[in-house]
């Protein structure tokens, strides 16, 4: 059995909340949180979630179901998702820090103390230990912006799988703090403060991070708390430079997840009504969030966002045990994706990103009908108006504008500014009034038309990432020298490359045309997947290995 203790500290100066205990033995993981005596007796004392109410107990933890973690769900939302991973990953295959596969508290180590995600900190149970992933002397090492092209330069290197060991070290320090797929990194902004630099992908074929700092500006000129961002340029691509949220001139800000505020064990399958709930129950002025939540509900439908996972939304930590809705953040719209939410309105079942849905849904968040529609139809004036704005002042070209059209101009769209009031009348549901003579505002107003050029691109656009995909999981695969790490770094991207198929089979469908190449390519995948699960399986992959609920899944789904 291996064993590791830590100490958990918050904020900057520190101060020591608690110990953690992770304890792995073959595929099994858990930790062991209890607080310190100190803390519970500090007069800023809070819990760092729901789930870990202040008292002296010791709680247990361990992955509830695949794709869930084995630690306390606060120290868990300070972990990276897949960019960071695979960073981490390949830093220690390179640099042969380890030869066997990592567990949780390795990516716990691993990430940069100085621009960790909120406030929590972690050292040694030792006397006098640094913290984890601290600079020496205190001294942090993130970049400064100037330094925008040589990391342009060393994430393309990641992406094409030719990194060196400099490029590696430098990027697991300061690449690996955030959640999500996309490359990114930790930047000193010009006035000294901490950003996140998300760059782009060399697989992008839409201007993915003018779309994210426009839709941000845009969701504050429709009144919602947004995080700021603005475009950068390196080596002639743009990058988003998003202020970072939890960080004070104080200091750090203690940070949260939807997904730790609801002691869900995963990112989806939740609802905005659970969330709204939770609010009632632990966050300051719950008749404003409760109301911010529905206008970003409402404004996700509106921009067709459609990754709204509980890890995309969260808290901040406001005082006297209470907290508040972090600004909204990673809002992409995604004109050629299905309509559906990843956190649903108020049914699990019925994930629909449906503005008629969500009004039905108004009293859910404290509010009338009548102030929920005309606060819906509002903002879908201003996004109307507006939109084609952002993305000048964001620097898209015309071409780059017109691919994210559908995105702003859709049916939910058409539908909330036809909007006029709601008549409520006792014992009787409200009717919703059009605002035009003669313009239906039910469902039946679904207007059909001829596939778009767009929509056909994004089919191939979709097939051509899983094509690409194939070659490399048939890379691996064909590898002699691929070790365990190599065959692990491709089962994580297989979910990937699975919804991109589901995408490009959903547009087909839509576009009634198509499917024929769906369906081969989608074959192609299988026998991929299929031999990966062998050489999984063949190379004792689920054996003694952390990640084991994840790969036995794998290999038992496709083998």
């Amino acid at each position: 059995m291996a064993q590791t203790n830590l100490q958990v500290w918050i904020g900057d100066p520190a101060v020591l909340v608690g110990r953690l205990t992770f304890e792995s033995t073959g595929n099994r993981e858990h930790s062991v949180f209890k607080y310190a005596d100190s803390w519970l007796e500090h007069p800023r004392r809070f819990s760092l979630e729901p789930g870990l109410p202040l008292d002296d107990q010791r709680r247990f933890f361990k992955a509830e179901v695949p794709r869930s973690s084995p630690l306390p769900r606060a120290i868990a939302d300070t972990l990276p998702d897949s960019w960071g991973r695979s960073i981490i990953r390949k830093d220690a295959r390179l640099n042969r820090d380890r030869t066997g596969l990592l567990a949780e508290i390795d990516y716990l180590a691993a990430v940069d103390d100085f621009s960790r995600m909120g406030a929590l900190r972690f050292r040694l149970d030792a006397e006098e230990s640094p913290f984890l992933a601290d600079a020496p002397s205190g001294r942090h090492v993130v970049p400064p912006l100037l330094q925008l092209d040589q990391l342009g330069h060393q994430i393309a290197s990641v992406e094409r799988d030719e990194p060196d060991m400099v490029a590696l070290r430098r990027l697991r320090q300061i690449g690996t703090v955030f959640g999500g797929a996309r490359p990114k990194c930790s930047v000193m902004d010009t006035d000294g403060t901490l950003a996140l630099a998300k760059f782009t992908s060399q697989t992008d074929t839409m201007a993915v991070e003018r779309a994210e700092v426009m839709t941000l500006n845009l969701a504050r000129k429709c009144g919602l708390e947004a995080a700021h961002g603005r475009i950068e340029m390196s080596a002639g691509l743009p990058v988003a430079i998003i202020k970072r949220f939890d960080r004070v001139k104080g200091g750090r800000r203690p940070y949260i997840s939807a997904q730790t505020m609801l002691e869900s064990p995963l990112a989806d399958g939740a609802t905005y009504a659970q969330l709204a709930d939770a609010i009632r129950e632990n966050c300051m002025e719950p008749t404003k969030m409760l109301k911010e939540l529905f206008l970003r509900v409402g404004f996700t439908i509106l921009v067709s966002n459609v990754d709204d996972h509980l890890k995309n939304h969260g808290f901040l930590y406001a005082g006297n045990n209470q907290w508040a809705l972090s600004p909204l953040f990673d809002v992409n719209p995604a004109p050629e994706r299905f309509r559906e939410l990843k956190t649903a309105i108020a049914d699990a079942g019925a994930p629909e990103a449906s503005i008629e849905l969500l009004l039905d849904s108004a009293l859910y968040f404290d509010l009338s009908t009548d102030v929920a529609a005309e606060a819906v139809k509002a903002m879908a004036q201003t996004i109307n108006a507006e939109w084609k704005g952002f993305a000048n002042e964001a620097g898209m070209t015309r071409a780059e504008r017109d691919a994210f059209q559908d995105a702003f101009v859709h049916d939910e769209a058409a539908y909330a500014l036809a909007l006029s009031r709601t008549i409520a009348s006792p014992g009787r549901a409200s009717k919703k009034v059009s605002s035009e003579p003669g313009t239906s505002t039910g469902k039946s107003a679904k207007h059909l038309g001829r596939p778009s050029e767009t929509a056909r691109a994004s089919v191939n656009k979709h097939l051509a990432i899983v094509e690409e995909g194939i070659a490399a999981l048939n890379e691996v695969v064909n590898d002699s020298e691929s070790d365990l790490l190599a065959i692990t770094d491709a089962i994580d991207q297989t979910e990937a490359l699975e919804r991109s198929l589901a995408d490009a089979s959903c547009l087909a469908a839509e576009l009634g045309t198509g499917q024929a190449k769906v369906e081969r390519v989608g074959a192609a995948l299988n026998d991929a997947l299929s031999d990966l699960a062998f050489r999984a399986r063949e190379g004792g992959i689920h054996i003694d290995n952390p990640d084991s609920d994840q790969v036995r899944l794998f290999i038992d789904r496709y083998s």
